[in-house]
């Protein structure tokens, strides 16, 4: 059965624009959250005919509205972005010293989803929650 998921995800992949398709292969090499700028300058390093950077900017927007990428925002004002397997999403926790940022291995706001839904009735499309706070390698750094 998981075989199907696979070939689904393939022809919705070969239904991307060249762009798109150069952009998605840049991030998953990234391993890490990465903005436009980081993709693009990635791309402009490998040389052969790099999209502009307003191409990968769209690029971006059309692969997070189809489900292959996440889009994380750091509260810096610049969104970083990560390859999510389609239907899927991470939660971060984000270090306001360094930078760094872990992501959780589950969702937990599904539980919440759910008390919101029984309580208020209020049908979620979605939802996007970034964690704040110190990690435990800056915590242990005295100033």
């Amino acid at each position: 059965m998981a075989h199907d998921h696979s070939h689904q995800s393939h022809q919705k992949r070969s239904a991307l624009t060249k762009g798109a398709r150069v952009v998605l292969e840049a991030l998953e090499q990234t391993k890490d959250l990465a903005s436009a700028q980081d993709i693009y300058g990635a791309l402009r390093a490998n040389g052969d005919k790099a999209p502009g950077l307003t191409t990968v900017y769209r690029s971006l927007e059309s692969l997070v509205s189809l489900g292959f990428v996440q889009s994380v925002d750091l509260g810096d004002g610049e969104k970083r972005y990560e390859v999510v397997t389609p239907g899927e999403h991470h939660h971060h926790l984000i270090c306001e010293r360094c930078n760094q940022s872990n992501h959780l291995d589950q969702c937990l706001v599904e539980e919440l989803e759910d008390g919101i839904r029984s309580k208020y009735g209020f049908l979620i499309k979605s939802h996007v929650l970034e964690i704040f706070g110190i990690c435990s390698t800056c915590q242990s750094q005295k100033d």
